[in-house]
């Protein structure tokens, strides 16, 4: 199982070009990027929340902000937003050793539609999108999810992910999941090891290789 943002998709444009000029038309605020960076991994809606609370916004203009947001994350997702490289030979790997393979993302799935027209879309099994589940990460309930319906909850899985809050989720799951850090574009590195994952890639494709060698080392023990 993997993230969606941050680990498969670069869509940081897509905040750093889209929530300043919302957050300025509605609070009249200047939101830099290294005011972003603080929320990241949260959901879209905090980066409005945030700037709301320092001018006393009411509840009303973080919606209409988030409203904005969402529309031009969906016209815009698939100018701006790019897989990474070696994601999609990394998840072709996968699937062709038999692995089911998908994303559990905070995403909401009103973001999602354009992720279905990428040709990422695919290579992946499922995809279990923020408002299928009560809780958001740190919580675990997407990853649970995940593994009652496409897998094995017994055997449990390997999750990826960019941020501390990906880690949490694995280390919190009732089921056995490995946790993985994706560093090759985190926005926290030193947050997401803290956190402390089984193994750290600066490459999809050595995630892949790590989770091929694992399945390999289960299979000969059960053989054995």
């Amino acid at each position: 199982m993997c993230d969606l943002d941050g680990t498969l998709i670069d869509t940081s444009r897509l905040y750093f070009e889209g929530v300043p000029p919302i957050v300025a038309r509605h609070l009249g605020v200047r939101a830099a990027p290294r005011e972003l960076l603080p929320l990241w991994g949260r959901l879209a809606r905090h980066f409005f929340a945030h700037f709301a609370d320092r001018v006393g916004a009411p509840e009303s203009a973080v919606d209409a902000m988030y409203a904005e947001f969402e529309d031009y994350y969906n016209a815009a997702h698939n100018r701006l937003a790019k897989v990474y490289d070696g994601v999609a030979e990394g998840l072709a790997r996968l699937r062709r050793a038999g692995l089911a393979v998908g994303v559990v993302t905070t995403r909401p799935s009103g973001r999602g539609g354009p992720v279905g027209a990428m040709d990422l879309a695919r290579q992946l099994d499922f995809i279990v999108w923020g408002d299928m589940v009560a809780r958001a990460k740190p919580a675990p309930d997407g990853l649970e999810h995940a593994l009652a319906a496409h897998g094995d909850p017994e055997r449990g899985g390997f999750y990826i992910g960019d941020t501390a809050n990906d880690v949490t989720a694995a280390r919190r799951c009732r089921h056995p999941v490995r946790a993985a850090a994706a560093l090759w574009d985190a926005m926290d590195r030193d947050a997401l090891l803290a956190a402390g994952p089984d193994a750290a890639f600066e490459r999809f494709g050595d995630f892949a290789d790590w989770v091929l060698g694992q399945q390999d080392a289960a299979t000969i023990r059960n053989e054995a």
